[in-house]
């Protein structure tokens, strides 16, 4: 899996790319995650084509710092298997979803 950190103005996007499935995944991720200043993080998932329960885990755990370090998390543009892992696991309710970057901006603006 390729893990890539990137700017967009007042937001952190954490790109993840392939396939997120073992602990030397989760630790590539952990290892990006930390060059975070910002915790105002949008998750990109539109190039990661598959997640299992360590990736699950990682985003649980990176919402939660997220929002220990006062900011929040949302996942962006996850394709139709990730929304079917999400639906099961229910995480439609615990992170904001969305497909349109707009639509994750004005939520920011909202939560400031």
């Amino acid at each position: 899996m390729e893990v890539q950190v990137l700017q967009n103005g007042p937001l952190s996007i954490l790109k993840l790319q392939g396939r997120f499935f073992t602990e030397s995944d989760r630790e590539n991720a952990i290892e990006k995650l930390d060059q975070i200043d910002n915790w105002n993080l949008v998750i990109d998932l539109s190039e990661l084509e598959y997640i299992n329960s360590t990736g699950i885990a990682f985003l649980v755990k990176t919402l939660t710092r997220s929002r220990l370090n006062l900011g929040d998390t949302v996942l962006y543009q996850p394709n139709t298997q990730l929304n079917k892992i999400f639906e099961l696991t229910r995480m439609e309710h615990i992170f904001g979803i969305f497909q349109d970057f707009e639509q994750i901006k004005k939520f920011f603006e909202q939560e400031s």
